[in-house]
């Protein structure tokens, strides 16, 4: 594939994984192309899924052959390479992976466009691959032996040391904390397996490593040179450095959370714990900073990924929690289902306190996922409640910092708008409270709780969709402000509700509650507006038409000092009120804003004319596509 010239133009990414039997290790049907080895009437071969993934709208892949001969699998790859080369979305970064092609076109249409690439080479023996076998030996070696013994070499040989098929040889797992190997770590790691073969050594799905065909003579050099490793965490139960982390938000534009910072905090408080981790070895624990399933969490047994939180109108640090995905039966994957959520600080005694109820049934089950069933995922919605209470930012503002950063959580450390999923956390806090207040008024009977509850239903109402035009209120009373203007006055709701706006703006409850209904109508069309929006954060709604001299005119934006993503977002919104050709002119700062909003832009699918430095800031001229 990387000699043939149409593998650098494809839509997006091709992601192609190989189970060695049907247990699914490398998790075929969540990718986008996947092969499963089986035998068939003693033939080798494959079973061979497509279109799956995980990100933020996760799709399990599904079944395209029960069953291939192992000569066709590069025929069934460039198949479908081909495809996805010519039907591709290319024009919305959102939704160019083979799976939104499934979607979009349903089975057979998909199956036909497949197989109108793949008939015409299926029968060409000379795509069969060539592959060379793998040698799984150890040279001889003259290294001296180093003996180990004792209860902790004993319990780290039982955790980490397998015997391999070729007699006399091991393999012996390496967990890394954070999955990073240290320089004088590697350097001394390879001075010892270069003694054996260049066959020695691979990086595994759970960011560690594993080392090969070591000769069972040598186990205790390599038990002296791990223990001695500064990143190790071989002297800890496998639990600990199983545990999948993507680097989020501190190298990753895209990023919420801290997933590093969190996993560091999870290991302190577990490894301080009197539990018995070796009980859990088998149990995935992956966390994401945003809902695009770097740390995997879509597929494991407890899962995180990163959302804004807000109490008071303060953002702090919080995620998702998933549970109960299904692995290790090709044809039968099932994702983790979202249970609750939880702010970040909280994670850690919340594993902890459902480690210390699950371990001592665990015998119980023939499977974690049978104990969610029964009675897992309401102790994890029962812990979520315990831990839901997040304190005021004047009473304890570490609530607000996420593990491992340096400042507290804001708009600005928010990712390019590439990727929408924190705007979509601050909307869907709000929509939140609207049903919970919502519910609450059922029971309430003194005149103040109601009141307040109607304020609250009020105010979320008009919050919740102001960060979609690029509005941040600093105090209450914009918030009504803002709404009035760009909601109201837009008509993108109806003018019917400015009466019970402008009371909440002037706060008279006493007022406000006569108008009960009304404020629940609001909401409820507050939140249909919200289901009409798109990934791209643009309303189902007829544009504004222009006329011939302002399509021929330049509109003229000034955005400096806007932080990211909100410039990005303000910059959307006026190019989706211009026709195609029209041409729109923004003023950025330098830095980050230059760096970001032309990239995302190009994205979009609009086309940068002109991007010039003027002084400090840039001109930047964009032509709607």
């Amino acid at each position: 594939m990387i000699s043939e010239e149409d593998s650098w133009n494809l839509p997006r990414k091709f992601k192609i994984a190989f189970s060695h039997n049907d247990k699914d290790t490398a998790y075929t049907q969540a990718t986008c192309l996947g092969f499963v080895a089986k035998i068939q009437n003693g033939q080798k071969g494959f079973e061979v899924y497509c279109a799956g993934g995980m990100g933020a709208k996760p799709m399990v892949g599904h079944q395209l052959f029960d069953f291939i001969p192992e000569s066709r699998v590069y025929h069934v790859t460039r198949a479908m390479k081909t495809m996805f080369d010519k039907h591709g979305n290319r024009r919305n970064r959102y939704a160019n992976r083979l799976k939104f092609l499934w979607k979009k076109i349903d089975r057979q249409e998909f199956e036909n466009y497949f197989f109108e690439d793949y008939d015409k080479i299926k029968h060409d023996d000379s795509l069969n691959l060539e592959l060379i076998p793998i040698d799984n030996s150890a040279k001889a070696t003259s290294l001296p032996v180093q003996i180990a013994s004792g209860p902790e070499f004993d319990l780290w040989k039982k955790r980490y040391v397998l015997p391999q098929k070729q007699p006399g040889l091991v393999s012996i797992k390496l967990p890394l904390i954070l999955g990073d190997l240290l320089t004088d770590d590697a350097e001394q790691l390879c001075d010892f397996l270069e003694n054996f073969s260049e066959n020695t050594i691979r990086c595994e799905r759970d960011q560690n490593m594993r080392l090969r065909n070591i000769p069972e003579t040598y186990i205790g050099n390599a038990f002296h040179i791990i223990q001695n490793m500064r990143h190790s965490l071989a002297k800890q139960a496998p639990f600990i450095g199983n545990m999948i982390n993507c680097t989020g938000a501190s190298t990753c534009k895209l990023g919420i959370c801290l997933p590093r910072g969190l996993s560091t905090a999870i290991r302190e408080t577990l490894v301080q714990s009197s539990l018995d981790l070796d009980q859990v070895s088998d149990l995935k624990i992956n966390m994401s900073g945003c809902p695009n399933t770097c740390g995997m969490h879509h597929i494991a047994d407890i899962g995180f990924f990163g959302k804004v939180g807000r109490n008071n109108g303060d953002m702090y640090p919080a995620y998702n929690v998933l549970a109960g995905a299904q692995l290790g039966q090709a044809g039968q994957t099932q994702y983790a289902e979202k249970v609750s959520e939880i702010a970040a600080k909280h994670i850690p005694h919340f594993l902890k306190d459902f480690l210390g109820v699950y371990i001592p049934k665990k015998a119980q089950y023939k499977t974690f996922k049978d104990y969610l069933n029964t009675e897992g995922k309401a102790l994890i919605q029962e812990l979520c409640e315990k831990y839901k209470g997040v304190p005021d930012y004047q009473t304890d503002p570490t609530f607000y910092t996420d593990y491992g950063a340096k400042k507290r959580l804001s708009l600005d450390e928010l990712g390019t708008a590439e990727c929408s999923a924190g705007l979509f956390d601050m909307i869907e806090v709000d929509e939140k409270n609207i049903k919970s207040q919502r519910k609450a008024l059922e029971t309430l009977t003194t005149e103040s709780d109601i009141e307040q509850a109607i304020y609250a239903i009020l105010f979320s109402a008009c919050r919740m969709l102001l960060v979609t035009r690029g509005l941040d209120a600093k105090e209450d009373a914009q918030v009504f402000t803002l709404f009035g203007k760009h909601f109201i006055e837009a008509e993108l709701v109806s003018l019917d509700f400015n009466d019970v706006v402008v009371l909440g703006k002037l706060k008279i409850l006493s007022e406000l509650s006569k108008h009960k209904e009304t404020v629940l109508k609001l909401a409820e069309a507050v939140i249909d507006l919200y289901k009409s929006m798109d990934d791209s954060l643009r309303f189902k709604v007829a544009p504004k038409l222009v006329s011939a001299d302002e399509a021929s005119t330049a509109v003229q934006k000034d955005y400096r000092g806007v932080a990211c993503p909100m410039n990005f977002v303000k910059t959307k919104l006026v190019l989706e009120t211009l026709q195609s050709g029209q041409k729109l002119e923004v003023l950025l700062d330098d830095g980050e804003p230059i760096q970001n909003v032309p990239n995302s832009v190009k994205l979009e699918g609009h086309k940068i004319l002109e991007q010039k430095k003027v002084e400090n800031h840039w001109v930047v001229l964009i032509e709607k596509k």
